[in-house]
């Protein structure tokens, strides 16, 4: 494929591929970045219905203390039930009043004082107003009552003082103390009369709250006939084509009567309170509801009525789970297409409306959330829950983004075809570029070819400073270099060749060095024994390692007429002049006979050797022999001799100064010794003491006779030797020793 064509290609592909990265990569952070935004949204809708249950489960636990704790009996106090339920009331269908027996009658007890009513507007209003708020008389029922509420209308909420709540909670902290059942008489009499007085002043705060409460309803109906009365008058006169004259203002000049409220109205919030006992479809509907009252809100709403600190009797709110659902999820609204829902733990569904139930069941959302499964896979749409931890009740918000999603594809789809058109009309402005570039490649590839050809003349015309003419006097500059070093390529290819035959000449004189190293060293194991002697009274066993190829160290044995000589020797040096000393010990030893003293011996061999004429070569070497149980030793500059004692443990050493073979000394020690039973004798070259460990330190001669002393508890010389060996292993490693090493061990049997 041609450069121009390569660039074309590389040029488009380098652009389409990061294009489609990029559009790629935008609409799937923007889908992401979607979907999180709208996955927020809903999370919050969804907190917002957790807050809403919240609030209303602990606005009902509040107003069913409240109801109560307002009398004893709470039958006695109808009229104040709807005022104290409040707002609440909207989701309580009744209130069911169970006793628990029979209250007793207490004369002692005081009355409850009647609630004070504000005075009516007119004498025809007065009757009713006292009718109404004059309470009925105590009741003591023995079956389970029914107070049903009447319905709420908007007007000004009932909110709980501060003061009522600290006499409620004084009641209840007074019932708790007075249940306990371990206090002594006068102490329960005088909570008892703490509780009758907390209860009497709540009821007074109750009355003045309601009269309060009363006067402030009158005002919200008067004000709704104000604005009733102002609209007839405003259609009448447009009806007639008469300008409507202006209302009056909130502050006239001259005082206005109100209109007079509605009785009817008014009758709502104060009264309509029935009581009645239960039937058999209240009980049955009251279990309906305490049931879906529990799966909703975790709990029953209901409180214990107590007298005079005993409980008389239990009073439940049979609650309206439609409206509590229908106030949790929230009114359905035109700009807003979420589908909340609500679950409870045997997979009810709550919603809005039948068609949203039905969309969610089509959706395959509601399954998924009861079966706990994940709600990701449901395409085009963002499902968040949450669940209430008291009733475990879980809410939902579904909320459509296909729509969003398929623009998403659409504007990433234009912009991708878009950035093409973009590459397409960049290509017409890189193919005459591309000419102009491979003209002048193709001038450095020819003056390539010819150069390849052998002709290093060839130089190319530099046109431009571009890059291409940087090329051009590289180029010539190669050409240049390349005849300059071709004739120091041809002088090192002679110096080469020249080293190569250097090279091959020492090579050959190494193999043939090394051919006459091997020859000596076998030649030197040839002199030492192929084997120990076998001896009835002595075991014995030997080791050697040499430090290179030919080594120094030397041992033989003689044996002659129950006698064993033993001679073990170290030349100086290594290589090939130490074995011509070991050649030489070894002939002299080959002719010793067992019946001359080692002394003797030694001197012999020291004047025959002075007579070769050796110049320094040297050789230290100890001569002795095992008679029975005794031995005879000399030594010429060997190391000491070591015998260790069976009976006592102990290590004896016998050191005898004498200088090697071969030097000026021709006098040489002697020394004998008692051996017994299971006595073993050590010989040793100094290659042994002088092992060097990794800290650079010698073995030494202490050293060496605490390894001996420790390997003679061996109990045959190859074991005393393998652990000898075992020592200079431990201490000098496994590399090469710096001197030979050599032992010999004699045991006596």
């Amino acid at each position: 494929m041609r450069i121009r064509t390569q660039l074309i290609l590389a040029a488009f592909v380098l652009a389409v591929v990061p294009l489609a990265a990029i559009v790629t990569w935008s609409y799937h952070s923007s889908r992401r970045a979607l979907e999180g935004a709208y996955r927020r949204e809903a999370e919050r809708v969804t907190q917002q219905m957790d807050r809403r249950l919240a609030s209303i489960r602990a606005d009902l636990n509040q107003r069913i203390q409240f109801v109560s704790a307002l009398n004893p009996n709470p039958t006695g106090d109808v009229n104040n039930i709807a005022q104290v339920m409040g707002e609440a009331a909207t989701f309580v269908d009744a209130l069911e009043y169970k006793p628990l027996r029979e209250a007793p009658v207490v004369e002692a007890e005081e009355p409850a004082e009647p609630e004070l009513p504000e005075p009516p507007d007119n004498e025809s209003d007065a009757g009713a107003e006292i009718a109404e708020a004059a309470p009925p008389a105590p009741r003591r029922p023995t079956e389970p009552l029914v107070i049903d509420l009447p319905p709420v209308p908007v007007f000004p909420n009932y909110a709980v003082s501060e003061e009522q709540q600290e006499l409620i909670a004084e009641i209840g902290r007074l019932g708790a103390q007075l249940g306990t059942g371990n206090l002594p008489d006068e102490e329960k009499q005088d909570i008892r009369a703490e509780l009758r007085a907390a209860q009497k002043e709540l009821r007074k705060v109750v009355a003045a709250d309601r009269q309060q409460f009363d006067a402030q309803m009158r005002e919200a109906h008067t004000g709704m006939e104000i604005r009733r009365v102002e609209a007839e008058r405003q259609r009448a006169a447009a009806r007639e084509g008469r300008v409507p004259t202006p209302a009056p203002s909130a502050t006239p000049a001259a005082p206005v009567a109100a209109p007079k409220a509605n009785p009817q109205v008014t009758a709502k919030v104060a009264g309509n309170v029935k009581v009645r006992e239960a039937t058999k479809e209240d009980l049955r509907k009251a279990a309906v509801t305490a049931k879906k009252t529990a799966l909703i809100f975790g709990h029953k709403f209901e409180a214990p009525v107590r007298r005079r600190g005993e409980v008389v009797g239990q009073l439940t709110a049979q609650i309206s789970a439609e409206q509590v659902i229908h106030r949790v999820l929230g009114q359905p609204t035109e700009d807003r297409n979420e589908l909340p829902f609500a679950l409870d733990t045997e997979g009810t569904l709550y919603t809005r409306t039948s068609d949203e139930r039905a969309r969610l069941e089509k959706l395959g959302i509601v399954e998924r959330v009861r079966k706990g499964r994940n709600t990701h896979p449901v395409e085009g749409w963002i499902v968040a829950t949450s669940t209430d931890p008291q009733s475990g009740l879980k809410f939902g918000v579904a909320r459509p983004v296909g729509d969003n999603l398929d623009e998403l594809r659409n504007t990433a789809a234009r912009n991708f075809t878009f950035g093409l058109g973009l590459i397409a009309f960049a290509m017409i402005g890189i193919v005459p570029l591309s000419n102009h570039l491979t003209r002048d490649v193709k001038l450095v590839t020819d003056g390539a070819e010819r150069i390849a050809h052998g002709d290093l003349m060839t130089r190319l015309p530099v046109k431009t400073k571009n890059e291409l003419g940087q090329l051009a006097r590289a180029f010539n500059r190669m050409a240049e270099d390349l005849s300059v070093n071709q004739q120091k390529l041809l002088e090192q290819e002679r110096a080469r060749k020249e080293q190569e035959l250097q090279q091959r000449l020492m090579t050959v004189e190494y193999e043939r060095k090394s051919v006459e190293l091997e020859d000596a060293r076998r030649f030197q194991l040839s002199m030492l024994p192929k084997e120990v002697p076998k001896h009835e009274r002595y075991d014995v066993a030997v080791y050697t390692r040499t430090a290179t190829e030919v080594g120094g160290d030397y041992y033989d044995f003689h044996l002659s007429d129950g006698t064993l000589s033993v001679t073990i020797g170290d030349a100086t040096g290594h290589g090939a002049k130490a074995g011509t000393m070991v050649t030489v010990v070894k002939t002299l030893f080959a002719g010793y006979s067992g019946t001359t003293a080692p002394a003797e011996f030694l001197r012999d061999a020291a004047e025959k050797i002075k007579r070769m004429d050796l110049g320094r070569m040297a050789m230290s070497l100890a001569l002795a022999r095992f008679d029975k149980h005794k031995l005879m030793l000399s030594s010429a500059g060997m190391p000491p001799v070591l015998i260790h004692r069976a009976a006592t443990g102990t290590v004896d050493e016998i050191a005898l100064e004498a200088t090697p073979l071969g030097s000026l000394s021709v006098d040489f020690p002697h020394a004998e010794a008692k051996l017994e039973k299971g006595d073993a004798v050590l010989f040793l070259s100094d290659g042994f003491p002088e092992l060097m460990n990794d800290a650079g330190q010698q073995l030494g001669y202490t050293g060496t006779l605490e390894a001996f002393q420790a390997a003679a508890r061996q109990p045959d010389a190859d074991g005393m030797i393998a652990a000898l060996v075992d020592v200079a292993r431990r201490w000098h490693g496994d590399a090469p020793p710096n001197d030979d090493v050599t032992f010999v061990v004699v045991k006596v049997v």
